[in-house]
C-alpha cells in the first residue's frame, strides 16, 4: 500500500511534527521522534521499528505544550530502516483535548 493510500484510510488529519517520544514495550523503554501526528495516530521514525500488533505506552512531548500526552498505541504497520505507523488505542479525553488543541493551532489546512 502506498503512503497516499494510507493517507486516504486515516480517520484523522496527520501534520508533520517532530515531537519527542519516550515508549515502554514490556521491559524495554526508548526514546523516538514522530515524523507526523494526528489524533488518532503517529508516525515514528526508527531503523527498528516494533512489529505489528506491539502494543506501547507513549509520553509524547508536542512542541510548545506544557504537558505530557500520554496514550497507549497499536503498530499497525511497520517499514524496517524507516519506523512504523502507530495508532492510539488509549487515550484519555484530556489528552486527546491537549493534542487537538495543539493540530487545530499548528495545521496548514485550518479554515
Amino acid at each position: 500500500m502506498t503512503p497516499e493510500e494510507k493517507a486516504e484510510r486515516r480517520q484523522f488529519l496527520r501534520i508533520p511534527v517532530a515531537a519527542k517520544v519516550k515508549f515502554r514495550d514490556g521491559g524495554r523503554e526508548e526514546v523516538w521522534f514522530t515524523e507526523d501526528l494526528g489524533e488518532g495516530g503517529l508516525f515514528l521514525k526508527t531503523d527498528r521499528p516494533p512489529f505489528v500488533g506491539t502494543q506501547l505506552d507513549l509520553e509524547i512531548s508536542i512542541p510548545h505544550v506544557d504537558e505530557l500526552v500520554q496514550a497507549r498505541g497499536e503498530v499497525m504497520w511497520r517499514h524496517e530502516g524507516r519506523g512504523c505507523g502507530v495508532r492510539f488505542i488509549r487515550c484519555t479525553h484530556k489528552m486527546r483535548n491537549l493534542l487537538r488543541e495543539y493540530l487545530e493551532k499548528t495545521s496548514p489546512e485550518k479554515p
